[in-house]
């Protein structure tokens, strides 16, 4: 992504994608310390305060309004590499997760690229690079 098309990412997309990231994150309720930590980072370089996070950890949504929601396509690939980095932090994606991706992907109407699932790991220094240049 150039740094005019990462401009285009908005404050609100970045809060989408996290609450996104938590969602898989629970999605097989085994929401653990691998994930936190993702999560954790991303909430960090977003500068997020003890209150806004705890009010994401129990933020209801629609997860449909909220894809359709995103600014842009560059926030799309974001929500799906952010989305592929915390399903395989901890080396595998489970089925619940890799399903919840599809989903994703399929009901944004968007094709979005993705590498091998096997090379799923590059997405966590993809998402905070970006990340450093947005937030």
């Amino acid at each position: 992504m150039t740094r005019a098309a990462m401009s285009a990412i908005t404050r609100q997309d970045l809060t989408t994608i996290l609450l996104f990231g938590i969602h898989i994150a629970k999605i097989d309720d085994n929401f653990d310390v691998w994930e936190k930590r993702i999560l954790k980072r991303f909430a960090d370089r977003m500068h997020l305060s003890d209150a806004e996070r705890a009010e994401l950890l129990h933020q209801e949504i629609s997860l449909g309004r909220e894809l359709r929601n995103l600014s842009s396509k560059d926030a799309l690939t974001l929500l799906v590499k952010t989305l592929c980095a915390v399903s395989y932090v901890d080396g595998k994606a489970n089925d619940e997760e890799l399903q919840f991706i599809e989903r994703v992907v399929s009901a944004s109407g968007e094709p979005v690229m993705l590498m091998p699932r096997e090379e799923w790991g590059v997405y966590e220094e993809e998402v905070f690079h970006t990340l450093d240049e947005v937030a």
